[in-house]
């Protein structure tokens, strides 16, 4: 992993607007960073974001959110991808209430450095136990609350929530007992939960209280109604009920309803079964279970005026022939008709 420093004036230097106004309110190692690769500038050395992270003993993200922290103070820029060439140009300090002022932006947060989890070495793994009190914390915590002692893959993983997926040490060891505590031990099952909560931008514990807050009072809740309360939701079944909840604003008890619907209709709870249920409802601004009676009773009596009206278009009508008056034949009066011919030819 390359970087790049480039600078667009003649000579740096170290100026007291930097130091008096620039490096308060910040991480330390985040100005020892800036300062040390001033002087790799002017020595023309070249530097990689591995060595940065290796010679101040903190990880390759850390050192990435420090040159993002000063991007957005204005004194770098920074071009290209972290997880290739990410090239960094100084630029002139300025006294803060000289700097432009520049359109509020909403800042993207910082994402992982790779697709897939990394793959650590065990010697990189126990350096940063060893020369990172916090990771050694981590580990150590992470190691009680699971009761058991981490191998090597399970170090990796623990790890990768803090390097790769930028989560903060306490919000990991927050992320590791609430799963504990709800049973679920399973690294595998603890990372489906650190991916959540990364895309979810979680980044302090306050934040991580009010989602699982809000997860176990909605999801969890749903997901223990339909008989998956062992697992964690899939993506699809997260669209689901993200719709059902957001952009439908449904209920739960509604949801829930709608989940009875469809045992009664198919012997289990199917997710685009409901889905269609709860579109029809979420049509007609159905959003209480009385709602859900009366249009069920509507329902019926639409139903029985169908049946009314079909059983009546099927009786027999009357032929076009009823009305017709048939004569009444004399039948004696043939007779004697039949009794003078007779006697006629004899």
């Amino acid at each position: 992993m390359n970087l790049t420093l480039c600078y667009t004036r003649q000579s740096i230097e170290l100026s007291c607007t930097f130091i008096d106004q620039y490096m308060m309110g910040c991480p330390p190692v985040y100005s020892l960073i800036y300062i040390y690769c001033t002087k790799k500038l002017l020595c023309n050395e070249p530097i990689t974001i591995g060595n940065l992270a290796k010679q101040f003993n903190i990880t390759q993200g850390d050192v990435v959110n420090a040159w993002q922290h000063w991007q957005e103070q204005s004194i770098v820029k920074l071009n290209g991808a972290p997880e290739t060439n990410l090239q960094i140009e100084f630029l002139p300090i300025k006294p803060k209430n000289q700097v432009e002022e520049k359109p509020v932006e909403k800042i993207e947060p910082l994402k992982p450095l790779a697709a897939t989890r990394p793959q650590y070495s065990m010697e990189e793994l126990e350096e940063y136990r060893k020369t990172s009190p916090e990771i050694a914390y981590m580990r150590d915590t992470a190691q009680r609350t699971l009761g058991k002692l981490l191998n090597y893959n399970d170090f990796c993983v623990v790890f990768s929530f803090y390097d790769w997926l930028r989560l903060p040490i306490d919000v990991i060891i927050y992320l590791l007992e609430y799963c504990a505590e709800n049973g679920h031990r399973s690294l595998r099952y603890i990372e489906k939960c650190a991916l959540d909560w990364a895309d979810n931008d979680i980044t302090c514990v306050k934040q991580a209280e009010s989602y699982v807050a809000n997860f176990d009072k909605n999801y969890r809740t749903l997901l223990h109604y339909m008989g998956q309360a062992s697992g964690y939701p899939s993506q699809s079944h997260r669209k689901y009920i993200d719709k059902w909840l957001e952009l439908w604003q449904m209920p739960i008890d509604i949801i829930m309803e709608a989940c009875d619907r469809s045992v009664a209709q198919i012997d289990k709870v199917k997710f685009s079964y409901v889905d269609k249920i709860l579109q029809d409802w979420n049509k007609k601004d159905i959003r209480d279970i009385q709602a859900v009676k009366t249009a069920e009773e509507e329902f019926e009596k639409e139903k029985e005026k169908e049946k009314i009206t079909t059983t009546a278009a099927k009786t027999v009508r009357p032929s076009r022939f009823v009305n017709f008056t048939q004569r009444d034949n004399d039948h004696s009066h043939f007779e004697e008709l039949d009794r003078a011919l007779l006697l006629q030819e004899m």
